[in-house]
């Protein structure tokens, strides 16, 4: 049986590749400030590392057909438990809507199935997190929606909403999945935004068997009610 640690084993070529790349393009750009200025990350379930920051080489670019040139790596989620990751980046004003997109990988240390992947966009951490509201400007490239989306290895990724991206597969334990893809419009007056993550694990088939049994327990019972005979007034009334 494969470690749970295995997944991070393999990741580390994937991560020295991308952080070559990702400096190297950093040097080049002219631009002299990016949109997105920071990341931190939240999560009592998971780790994250390889965390790239490129400052735009195409700074207000909203609905750009294609892959967009700006670009921020978060290489590594390891999840060791099922629940979310809140990646919070920090904004400043460039005087218009920054279109990025945002490559990622994730490992599955949790000892569980996965049967799907949540992304969301809000504001906020934990128990405070606050989904994102249209009006703001914040969202998954709508309304064109004209940028490509996959969510790797494992997950095909449902059309896209405003805020969610929902990908549904299926990736086994101690897996490495790569090659996530993802586009956000970046507006300006905001000082932050959170991208939510979180696996959805396969049910356990004890809990499926309880749920179907206690309903076919109370399918019975109600027929049992539905069946059982009612006294007949005479028979009520006699002594």
């Amino acid at each position: 049986m494969r470690s749970p640690a295995e997944p991070s084993r393999r990741f580390t070529s994937f991560l020295t590749c991308f952080a070559a790349i990702a400096a190297m393009a950093s040097a080049a750009s002219s631009a002299p400030a990016g949109m997105i200025t920071g990341l931190t990350w939240h999560s009592g379930v998971a780790s994250v590392a390889g965390e790239f920051i490129v400052a735009p080489s195409a700074p207000n670019n909203d609905d750009v057909a294609g892959i967009s040139p700006n670009v921020v790596f978060v290489l590594q989620k390891n999840y060791v438990g099922i629940g979310p990751v809140d990646l919070v980046f920090e904004i400043a004003d460039t005087g218009g809507t920054t279109e990025y997109r945002v490559e990622e990988g994730v490992s599955n240390s949790t000892g569980l199935d996965w049967s799907g992947y949540h992304m969301e966009l809000g504001f906020g951490v934990g128990a405070g997190f606050v989904k994102a509201t249209s009006g703001v400007g914040l969202d998954f490239d709508a309304p064109d929606y004209n940028s490509p989306v996959s969510l790797g290895t494992f997950f095909s990724a449902l059309p896209a909403t405003e805020f969610d991206l929902i990908g549904t597969g299926f990736m086994p334990a101690a897996a490495f999945n790569a090659g996530i893809l993802l586009h956000i419009d970046v507006p300006d007056g905001i000082t932050s935004f959170t991208l939510r993550q979180s696996p959805i694990a396969v049910p356990e088939p004890a809990a499926g068997m309880l749920i179907s049994m206690f309903g076919v327990a109370a399918i019975c019972a109600g027929r049992r009610r539905a069946a059982r005979p009612t006294a007949s007034p005479s028979r009520q009334g006699r002594s």
